[in-house]
């Protein structure tokens, strides 16, 4: 990722899923599976969790910013893209684009850009305060007229070529869907970071995120990844109670739906471990509104009970038999 002094802004979005397996891959077999580039080696390491990421491939865009009053203003580059796996489970892809301000208005060769992979420049003049507008333009209700950059296709198709790939068996040990976090992040000189966090749908979050320091830029993708997999993980747990309770209802063993969770997911609740060091105390807002650990202990909590309760009423009715 090239970061620019004078970045405008960064715009980009995670997509995070269950990795289409039965069992949870080695941090060996997750860094395999992400060689996406042939000759370039995955990075991974074990501790805290294991974690491996894919080497960062790129696509040249050219085309047109969003901004809230729909001002032209074009832009061409590259998104740098990768994937991700933690706890051999847990699969995010990531595309991100720096926006700065280009050198006049023509567009240069390929070869410019290349040098210069996760960023875009602008070839339109542009006005003041135009990275706050493009925060805006690019969280804001989509124009249906106009085709404008969007990381989320480009984070989407890495995301569906990992999870097709042939040596996965497509037999994930709990069924869930897909959530995607749309973030983007400006400068502010001398300010604390701050961030707003939206829950726009059932699967679809906006970050915004204020930093004091362009140096601190470097570190929002990697937060917005680790924010992505906390925000998934807490909606899947809500999902598979929400199924327990159906379960329960039709006369089913609740326990059935709510094991897997236990055994494959809980583990990976860690929020801000893999957090960069400067914007870590981004954490204590996620922690204060909406309340992540709050809302993850009492849910694990109710589903530990009902496990219990689902276990107890199994071996009491085994015990009647005899």
């Amino acid at each position: 990722m090239h970061l620019s002094g004078g970045s405008l802004a960064l715009l980009g979005e995670v997509r995070t899923g269950l990795l289409p397996e039965s069992r949870a891959l080695s941090r060996v077999s997750a860094a395999d599976l992400l060689t996406l580039v042939r000759g370039r080696r995955a990075q991974s390491r074990e501790r805290p969790v294991t974690w491996a990421q894919s080497p960062v491939v790129h696509e040249g865009v050219d085309c047109r910013l969003a901004t809230p009053n729909r001002s032209k203003v074009r832009a061409v580059g590259t998104v740098a893209t990768h994937a991700t796996i933690r706890g051999g489970r847990i699969l995010q892809s990531s595309a991100m684009a720096t926006v700065v301000a280009g050198e006049g208005t023509h567009r240069r060769s390929w070869g410019h850009y290349l040098g210069r992979i996760g960023t875009v420049e602008t070839l339109t003049r542009l006005s003041p305060g135009i990275g706050g507008q493009l925060v805006d333009g690019f969280l804001g209700p989509p124009d249906p007229t106009t085709v404008t950059l969007d990381p989320g296709a480009i984070a989407a198709r890495l995301f569906t070529r990992v999870r097709t790939d042939l040596t996965l068996n497509q037999t994930p040990p709990i069924q869930t869907s897909a959530a995607r976090l749309r973030w983007a992040a400006q400068v502010r000189p001398g300010v604390a970071p701050s961030l707003s966090f939206v829950l726009l749908d059932d699967e679809t979050r906006l970050v915004s995120v204020v930093v004091g320091d362009e140096t601190e830029l470097a570190a929002v993708q990697r937060f917005c990844e680790d924010l992505a997999v906390h925000d998934w993980l807490l909606t899947v747990l809500t999902e598979v109670i929400d199924e327990a309770e159906m379960a329960e209802l039709s006369g089913s063993s609740p326990a059935q739906v709510l094991a897997p969770l236990l055994e494959h997911l809980v583990h990976l609740w860690l929020p801000g471990a893999l957090t960069p060091p400067p914007l870590r105390g981004l954490w204590n807002a996620v922690e204060t509104d909406p309340g992540f650990t709050v809302q993850w202990n009492s849910r694990i909590g109710q589903l530990r009970d009902r496990v219990a309760v689902a276990t107890l009423g199994a071996l009491s009715r085994s015990q009647s038999r005899w």
